[in-house]
């Protein structure tokens, strides 16, 4: 019998092991390394976990440990219980508070490292099943200009972009005069930063400091109507989602559920409309008070775009009353319950929404510093040549493992 196995049976078989695996097999034999060294296999190897991502079982949980004094990113398995799986190690500095998680995507995280000395900063795109890291550096902006940033895949060239928009600071944004923001685009490929034509669409609106939500290939932010009147209480503006086509690398506006389309943010209150991404659709946050002066918030409806783009198919899923002492929402399990941050001691608990009833996780950490999100395993950053990446050119093709190895493509 021969020992001979295909190299498209072998392909199969490595597609659905652990990256860090796939990786050390390369010191299998040559032909196992110029396998797993080709760009398409890499770029398949994503295709598969991307195809799969929906039965994934693991999620990542970032939170600052204050205790500590360090962020943590810990790995949990996200089926009847959220036990933990591993912590993962930082390929680099821990420093106290000092990052900001711009987005998760594809196995990627991407962080905004906010004190880093000088006038230039960085983002650090890491692959935490690799344990490695691209540090992209940038000017800081000049005095009352602000960055809002963006990261999510492209389907169309198949890379990774950062998105990078300077607007005037959240004191002025939004005044007729401002001057029109400047985009810019860090394609992982290419490896360098370059402006993006905005056309016609008012950027002013965008707002400073907002989480993103990548959904179907295009990045979303919360901002406001750039028609603004004065009140008693200040300024207010008209609520609306902006989002930015990572393909055809172009602005458009979403329309928000019609119940909050009248429900304006007065200047100077804290935001509470907050957008993220729930099962691969796009959801909506929606904190509000009983009474104007409240200090805190006493409720938060959960809103989903069913239909992508359709503004009709908005639904209100979930509606908490958070004077049971929750607070802010970390996200949202498998089985349907979801996770929130205790007020009184900060520690994430799962709430079921059907019976209300709370299950403690034992974790603790500060109420903004938590974030979650689907773990994907990836081959991406295995490759630097002259500090840029080597990436796949031709599109997926996770199907036809024998021309993908050739180089050959037949689609998606």
């Amino acid at each position: 019998m021969s020992d001979y196995v295909p190299e498209e049976v072998v392909a199969q078989i490595l597609f659905r092991l652990p990256a860090k695996s796939v990786s050390e097999f390369r010191c299998v034999c040559k032909s196992w390394c110029a396998l797993i060294n080709d760009p398409t296999f890499i770029s398949n190897y994503t295709h598969f976990a991307i195809k799969n991502i929906t039965s994934n079982s693991q999620v990542i949980l970032r939170h600052y440990d204050r205790v500590n004094s360090q962020e943590r990113f810990t790995l949990h398995h996200d089926g009847i219980s959220f036990s933990p799986i591993k912590e993962l190690d930082l390929p680099f500095e821990n420093k106290p508070d000092s990052f900001n998680v711009i987005g998760i995507c594809y196995g990627l995280v991407c962080l905004l490292d906010y004190h880093q000395k000088g006038l230039s900063k960085s983002v650090i795109v890491w692959n935490p099943s690799l344990e490695s890291c691209v540090r992209i550096m940038f000017k800081f902006t000049a005095a009352n200009f602000e960055s809002v940033h963006g990261f999510g895949f492209d389907p169309k060239s198949v890379d990774y972009k950062v998105v990078r928009i300077v607007v005037r600071d959240h004191f002025i944004i939004g005044l007729r005069d401002a001057p029109r923001p400047v985009v810019q685009v860090f394609a992982l490929k290419v490896g360098s930063w370059r402006n993006v034509t905005t056309g016609d669409t008012s950027l002013c609106r965008i707002t400073v400091k907002t989480p993103q939500a990548y959904v179907n290939g295009t990045l979303h932010w919360v901002g406001y109507d750039t028609e603004s009147h004065h009140v008693a209480q200040g300024i207010q503006r008209r609520l609306v989602l902006l989002a930015f086509d990572l393909k055809e690398e172009v602005f458009k506006e979403l329309n928000v559920p019609d119940e909050l389309k009248t429900d304006e943010l007065a200047y100077g209150r804290e935001q509470k409309l907050f957008i993220g991404a729930l099962d691969q659709k796009l959801a909506l946050m929606h904190y509000y008070t009983q009474w104007y002066n409240s200090p805190s918030y006493d409720g938060c409806c959960i809103w989903m775009m069913k239909e992508y783009g359709l503004g009709e198919s908005w639904t209100k899923q979930f509606k908490i009353d958070l004077r049971l002492g929750l607070g802010k929402m970390a996200g949202l399990r498998r089985n349907g319950e979801m996770l929130l941050v205790t007020r009184y001691n900060e520690e994430l608990v799962s709430f079921n929404t059907v019976n209300r009833k709370m299950q403690k996780l034992g974790i603790y950490g500060e109420t903004w510093s938590f974030f979650l999100d689907t773990y994907m395993e990836s081959l991406v950053l295995m490759q630097r040549i002259n500090g840029v990446l080597k990436m796949p050119t031709p599109p997926f093709n996770a199907t036809s493992s024998s021309k993908a190895h050739r180089g050959e493509t037949s689609g998606v």
